[in-house]
């Protein structure tokens, strides 16, 4: 398994601290996280309101996210480098 994509399992339905590659940071709360054997794929949504998409293919392979724009489009976000409980 994925050490981010099982961190983001851990901690769902809880809120998360998301790390992009870029070094941008979002909060999220998920709502779905699955595995499929080794790929991974999880739904959250951000404090604004913006729908959160993640995928992993496995171990191998980065999670990788993408959030949901206003034409209803996906634009990519980037390669999810950390992820942390939210402090409330």
């Amino acid at each position: 398994m994925h050490t981010i994509a099982k961190r983001i399992h851990n901690i769902t339905p809880r809120p998360m601290d998301v790390t992009f590659a870029d070094g941008g940071t979002v909060r999220l709360t998920v709502s779905s996280a699955e595995f499929f054997q080794e790929a991974f794929q999880a739904e959250a949504e951000s404090e604004d309101g913006t729908e959160y998409r993640f995928v992993s293919d496995g171990d191998d392979d980065p999670v990788v996210g993408a959030r949901e724009r206003d034409d209803g489009g996906w634009q990519p976000v980037g390669e999810v480098t950390a992820v942390a409980r939210a402090e409330e």
